[in-house]
């Protein structure tokens, strides 16, 4: 059927609809405002995304830009001979002091450190954990100098029926395994801080050449 053969109400809800697609318009008739869409190039996507965390996420991302911002220079810019030391020193000290720090958290020697500044010595009652399938694991019930029932699971099994707890964090507790402590931080030293330490030696031949340097 052509067009001359149609009602004139066909024709004119027909030239309605025509001119509503090719107006972008909305049901009610009205033309929908634009909308532009702008795309960042992918360095600008970066350097958005890093200012992003730097102000809005952990500290550690503002330690790690000024590493690179004030690391770099004079690690490069010091008259450190050899001239490549500078550089091998600040890419491999982050790895190693990662490394360490994960050592240290295998071996808790920051839970030793609170207890010995302010950790607090009271009997306790060792028992298996119920909810873990393996038998090796236990928990600890005690009471705390105020009066409160706490459980906790300890990373080690205690010989004596004591346990020594952080009074700031109850839940926080440590064994007298002094032994058994030390097989464990030496396994843990073996996989993690010696490799920490290995990373940490350009950093260290870089400052003894540093402080060498007669001015």
């Amino acid at each position: 059927m052509t067009v001359r053969h149609r009602d004139g109400r066909v024709i004119a809800a027909l030239g309605a609809e025509i001119e509503a697609i090719m107006s972008d318009a909305g049901p009610s008739g009205k033309r929908r405002p634009l909308q532009r869409l702008s795309v960042r190039v992918w360095p600008l996507r970066v350097l958005a995304g890093l200012r992003d965390r730097v102000l809005h996420d952990g500290p550690w991302w503002r330690r790690a830009l000024w590493y690179v911002v004030l690391g770099f220079p004079l690690a490069v810019w010091l008259p450190v001979e050899p001239a490549f030391l500078g550089f091998a020193a600040w890419l491999s000290l982050p790895l190693g002091v990662v490394l360490l720090r994960m050592w240290a958290g295998m071996a808790e020697l920051d839970t030793r450190w609170v207890m010995w500044r302010r950790g607090i010595t009271v009997r306790a009652r060792f028992e298996v954990d119920p909810s873990s399938e393996s038998t090796g694991n236990h928990v600890v019930r005690f009471r705390t100098l105020d009066g409160r029932e706490v459980t906790a699971r300890p990373a080690l099994r205690g010989r004596r029926d004591e346990i020594r707890y952080d009074p700031q964090d109850p839940s926080r507790v440590l064994a007298p395994t002094r032994v058994a402590w030390l097989g464990v931080a030496l396994a843990a030293f073996m996989l993690t801080g010696f490799w920490g330490v290995v990373f940490g030696i350009p950093t260290v031949l870089w400052l003894v050449e540093l402080l060498t340097i007669r001015f």
